[in-house]
């Protein structure tokens, strides 16, 4: 029988794919006379590859509960499309163009795991059911492409949302797993464009509530 593992430590590599559902972005308008914000409603959002690492502990004294540093990568993008749009409170369709998102995210995981299939190999279990959830920093780069009433300089914006999880880790060594893992995020943000009209500022506003879904291999040491 082998000597059951000691080491606690855990580092996780993991791709997979990122989808964003619709939801409403606004161009902040500014303008002498008074505020002009353009309102998109149920603004389409590209889905996208995502993948990242993390770095974290399950500690000796409680077994069940870990921290851990996960950093990851995303891209959120605007394609082309015709949507309701309210300016000045009139609604009526209008074209959107095409605009690049891409999201780098830094989360703390505060994270809870139960055990199955223990034995003396294995005493924190062959099989780790597990959930994760803490804050998170979202560096967020957005790049207009094609719409001509604003340039094409990337504006970028940090803020700060939060990331939950839930996922299942198999132990086929002692140090080595695999594991699957879903996740949502959420951060409002509000990257800066600039008017290829004249010289205003206009911020992009939309919350990126994002569905992650992942696997990847973990080396436990």
């Amino acid at each position: 029988m082998p000597s059951p593992a000691s080491a606690e430590w855990f580092a996780d590599l993991y791709a997979g794919a990122a989808y964003t559902p619709k939801s409403d972005i606004t161009l902040v308008v500014s303008l002498p006379s008074g505020p002009a914000d353009h309102t998109f409603h149920d603004v389409k959002w590209d889905t996208s590859p995502t993948f990242g690492g993390r770095l974290g502990y399950w500690f000796e004294s409680a077994p069940w509960l870990g921290i851990g540093l996960d950093v990851f990568y995303f891209n959120a993008n605007i394609p082309t499309q015709t949507v309701s749009t309210t300016i000045l409170g009139v609604t009526a369709p209008a074209t959107l163009r095409a605009i690049d998102v891409s999201t780098t995210v830094a989360a703390l995981d505060f994270a809870l795991r139960y055990p199955l299939q223990v034995d003396q190999g294995f005493p924190k279990g062959r099989i780790q059911p597990y959930v994760t959830a803490g804050p998170a920093v979202f560096w967020t780069r957005a790049k207009n492409k094609e719409n001509t009433e604003l340039t094409t300089e990337a504006a970028t914006d940090s803020a700060t949302g939060y990331k939950v999880g839930a996922g299942l880790s198999w132990l086929f060594s002692q140090h080595a797993a695999v594991f699957a893992e879903f996740r949502y995020t959420h951060v409002h943000t509000e990257p800066v464009l600039n008017s290829a009209l004249s010289s205003l500022r206009v911020p992009l506003q939309f919350d990126l509530d994002t569905q992650h879904v992942v696997a990847g291999v973990s080396y436990r040491f």
